[in-house]
C-alpha cells in the first residue's frame, strides 16, 4: 500500500492509520471476548491518544498538500485513508456498548 505514495509524510500517515486500525480492531475483539474492564480502559486510552495524533497528522498532510499541489490526488487519498478510522472507531464503540 505504501508503494502507491511517493511523499514521505503520506507513507507515514498510511502506516499510522493502518497500525491504529489493526490495534483498535484487536482491542475491540479482545474486549468483546474477555469482557474485562481493564481491556476496555486500555482501548479508551488508545482512543484518547489516537485522536490528537490523527489531528496532527491531518494538519501535516494539509500543509504538505499546500506545498505540493501537483500531487493533490495522492494527498487527498491519504487524508481519506486517515479519516476512515473515525467512523470505524465509532462503530467499534457501538459494538462495545450494545
Amino acid at each position: 500500500m505504501t508503494a502507491l505514495f511517493k511523499h514521505k509524510w503520506n507513507r507515514v500517515a498510511v502506516r499510522i492509520a493502518t497500525t491504529c486500525f489493526f490495534l483498535g480492531t484487536l482491542l475491540m475483539l479482545t474486549a468483546l471476548m474477555a469482557e474485562n474492564e481493564i481491556i476496555l480502559s486500555v482501548g479508551i486510552a488508545f482512543l484518547v491518544l489516537y485522536i490528537p495524533i490523527t489531528l496532527i497528522v491531518l494538519f501535516v498532510l494539509f500543509v504538505n498538500t499546500i506545498a505540493h499541489l501537483k500531487d493533490i490526488h495522492e494527498h487527498v487519498m491519504t487524508m481519506i485513508i486517515v479519516l476512515m478510522n473515525f467512523p470505524i472507531g465509532l462503530l467499534y464503540i457501538n459494538f462495545l456498548n450494545s
